[in-house]
């Protein structure tokens, strides 16, 4: 219930005009251009490795043309998406719980409550802002980076031919599966962004520094669990016909 309560207080303070914006471009620029290095890097691997797993299974019964197919459908659809979600809501995810509670726990929130300044408005609504709309741009880059790295693999280490390749990859990988990820990368950001937020504000501050841990440990754990949860619903919902 408190954690549905805080939902619906940062709905309205998120939704109740444009937020604060020197806060959201500082958030923005940290959650999008802050997690491009760690996220180019794990996708090359991530899309390098599909096509070397695929590639093993596939030609053992003749069926390596399709890896392109297989590589469209399970790293656009699936694995690029998820990895986004996971891998930079861990890392946005730690610094806005880091952030927040820090600030709870040296009581500059209930500076700017004194000061009749709506914390909810001034540092929940940018972050949910900044991160809800970053998440799907880093899912569209590691959409184009994970199936560039895949397509390397298969034709420079495995052999297969590029032009099959990438014709499997435009008959069967549409505008709607792209729109997709896109759109499983707003909702995992909003998601990371409310749970981290969450668990920020909520540091006690008799904790003192131990409670920063626990809150940026529980951010970083439970929005990617959710996350990961979410995706199985998310797939069902825009896949299954």
């Amino acid at each position: 219930m408190e954690f549905l309560h805080f939902v619906r207080r940062a709905l309205v303070a998120q939704f109740n005009g444009p937020p604060p914006r020197d806060e959201f471009v500082r958030h923005a620029l940290d959650a999008g251009v802050g997690s491009l290095p760690l996220l180019t890097l794990l996708t090359i691997f991530a899309g390098m490795n599909l096509s070397v797993q695929a590639y093993g299974t596939f030609v053992r019964f003749g069926g390596q043309d399709l890896l392109g197919l297989f590589c469209g459908v399970g790293g656009i659809r699936e694995l690029y998406p998820v990895m986004a979600a996971v891998i930079c809501g861990a890392r946005i995810g730690a610094t806005l719980a880091a952030s927040l509670a820090n600030m709870q726990i040296s009581e500059q929130v209930e500076a700017l409550e004194v000061m009749a300044v709506d914390p909810m408005r001034l540092l929940v609504a940018p972050r949910l802002w900044a991160v809800t709309l970053m998440l799907p741009l880093l899912c569209g880059y590691a959409d184009v980076v994970g199936l560039a790295a895949s397509y390397w693999a298969a034709t420079e280490q495995m052999g297969v031919n590029g032009g099959t390749f990438m014709e499997q990859v435009r008959d069967i990988v549409h505008l709607g599966d792209l729109a997709a990820g896109v759109f499983k990368g707003v909702v995992f950001g909003w998601l990371v962004a409310i749970v981290s937020c969450y668990h920020g504000y909520r540091a006690l501050k008799r904790d003192g520094a131990e409670g920063v841990g626990v809150a940026t440990n529980r951010a970083i754990v439970h929005s990617a669990v959710l996350c990961i949860v979410l995706n199985m619903f998310l797939s069902a919902l825009l896949y299954v016909r």
